[in-house]
């Protein structure tokens, strides 16, 4: 399933399609428990995920992202849709993945010198607290409700 969201005033005809932002994200439900990530300096409530890199699968993708920012190993069950956020300079495009914890003893997270610096923390949410805080969290940053929607898709159409 695609679902595709246009900025304000655009249409498919003046989407730019020369500069794409290709990420993964991971649902990963447990005991009514969802894994996800705060990001503090810019105010966010995410999904585990991240960038394609050159030459990498989707699942990989999906798969080392998780384990670089939490610590937990996954095995990818099946891809579950895609969100395609158009804006007049860059196109988003997540793909969205049903996950499971192996059981694998944590590793120990590599955030990148970003999530540092945004000072991204992880843990198991309350499956229906995290959908409240996608849904109604106000957020400071000008582009957290853009954000906390695409994950909110995600998550619903992935559970």
């Amino acid at each position: 399933m695609i679902i595709e969201i246009f900025a304000d005033g655009l249409d498919r005809d003046h989407i730019n399609l020369k500069k794409v932002h290709v990420s993964c994200r991971a649902i990963v439900v447990k005991e009514e428990k969802v894994l996800a990530e705060y990001l503090k300096k810019s105010d966010v409530f995410n999904l585990p995920g991240g960038g394609l890199e050159p030459n990498e699968t989707l699942e990989a993708c999906v798969q080392r992202e998780v384990l670089e920012e939490t610590g937990v190993t996954i095995k990818v069950l099946e891809p579950t849709c895609i969100v395609k956020e158009y804006f007049l300079d860059e196109t988003w495009e997540s793909h969205f993945f049903r996950c499971e914890d192996t059981g694998v003893p944590l590793a120990k997270a590599m955030l990148t010198a970003e999530e540092k610096k945004l000072d991204l923390t992880w843990k198991w949410y309350d499956l229906y607290e995290f959908l409240g805080f996608l849904e109604s969290y106000e957020s400071t940053n000008p582009y957290g409700s853009n954000i906390h929607q695409r994950e909110l898709i995600g998550l619903l159409n992935s559970i």
